[in-house]
């Protein structure tokens, strides 16, 4: 790659105007200037869609399709009409993301990352109405960025399979205002962004100040989707920090990941505030953890169950057969190195925080296990199709 793409300038500019519209929303900024920015987020949108119909015609076909099937299913699920949209509803109609100060309504988890739910209240404020159906569409379009910001790497027939994988692992949760899919697919992408520039080593891109602006917006997105993605990004550091101390490299890259470390900014800022307005969600973390973690740690059978809900699930099984032979025709071992490390990791803390729940153990894991392992699989399938990508380039 010799040029930045218009694939990637659009990508920016989408990804940036979220973050952007967060932003004006915590700074308290009119509701003009907030319209304005979703405004132009709907014209890159269009301008990506017109530019230049007939390229990455896949991705227009398959987003104008979720956009309709978004508008037609109504919110009926507790996670998506309770906490997401909840939150986003009072957005709306107190005008700002500070606005669970008062902790009002717990069960929704008011400590909760606002990024999604702040741009929905915003497709409200340019309706100027709110109802149960047109907001959930921003979490339809906030997958857009990484989508597009993808395409230059996985063209034409790779880049089908590619939505193919979106299709079959993320399935509804493209449409029905969750956000672990959104999670999914955000740590992907900025997984793929840590790959390409510590470990494979794009020299274009080291070089350039857009990819630093472009992995910022990526990795604070990350952070503030769900709680979960705090955790997500510190495991591609702490990744790429192995895998450097490994090779003896990390004096040389030590000012990059400083750099990148920035965007871990606003959701620090945003548990600060939560912090001080004693709004922190603690059903999970208090004193019973530890006691929890210990009554369990010793029982087999509670790793065979964990096992079982994990993987135990076509979408799991297939993407590890997909890797699989993935690597088997590519042995790329620097690719394999970082993603066994990080998936590991993050098997690790699921396994930890299945084991000191303070819910229902067999509940917790029925209820949460199939959307946790979004993110496992979506990994897993796209850096294998990344895999034979350059397989079949070379």
């Amino acid at each position: 790659m010799t040029s930045i793409s218009f694939h990637e300038k659009i990508a920016l500019i989408l990804s940036f105007l979220i973050l952007n519209n967060y932003l004006f929303l915590s700074l308290s900024f009119p509701q003009l200037l907030i319209k304005i920015n979703f405004l132009i987020f709907l014209l890159t949108v269009l301008i990506f869609y017109f530019k230049n119909f007939l390229e990455n015609p896949f991705l227009k076909i398959f987003f104008l399709f979720i956009i309709f099937i978004s508008l037609g299913t109504p919110v009926f699920e507790w996670d998506a009409r309770s906490i997401w949209l909840f939150h986003a509803k009072r957005i709306f109609f107190d005008g700002s993301i500070f606005s669970v100060s008062d902790n009002y309504a717990k069960f929704s988890q008011n400590d909760l990352p606002n990024l999604i739910p702040a741009f929905s209240a915003s497709l409200g404020f340019l309706l100027g109405y709110w109802n149960e159906v047109f907001p959930k569409l921003s979490f339809s379009l906030a997958f857009l960025p990484p989508l597009i910001f993808i395409y230059p790497f996985l063209k034409n027939t790779n880049y089908l399979i590619f939505l193919s994988i979106i299709f079959f692992i993320i399935g509804k949760y493209l449409f029905s205002g969750w956000a672990d899919g959104l999670l999914a697919v955000y740590f992907g992408i900025s997984a793929f962004l840590m790959y390409i520039f510590f470990i494979e080593r794009f020299d274009f891109y080291r070089r350039k100040t857009f990819f630093y602006l472009t992995a910022i917006c990526f990795f604070s997105s990350l952070t503030l989707i769900k709680n979960e993605g705090v955790v997500l990004l510190l495991i591609l550091f702490v990744t790429v920090f192995l895998i450097k101390i490994y090779k003896g490299e990390l004096k040389k890259y030590i000012l990059n990941i400083a750099l990148l470390l920035l965007a871990f900014l606003p959701i620090v800022m945003w548990k600060f505030f939560c912090f001080s307005k004693g709004i922190a969600y603690s059903h999970f973390i208090n004193t019973n953890t530890l006691f929890n973690l210990l009554s369990r740690i010793t029982d087999l059978k509670n790793y065979g169950q964990i096992s079982y809900f994990l993987f135990l699930n076509e979408k799991f099984l297939i993407s590890l057969v997909f890797l699989s032979v993935s690597f088997w025709l590519n042995r790329n071992m620097q690719l394999f190195r970082f993603i066994f490390i990080a998936i590991i990791m993050y098997i690790i803390v699921l396994f930890f925080v299945y084991l000191s729940t303070p819910y229902d153990f067999y509940w917790q894991l029925n209820s949460t296990a199939a959307r946790v392992s979004k993110t496992l699989s979506f990994s897993l399938a796209f850096f294998g199709l990344y895999n034979l990508n350059n397989y079949r380039i070379r």
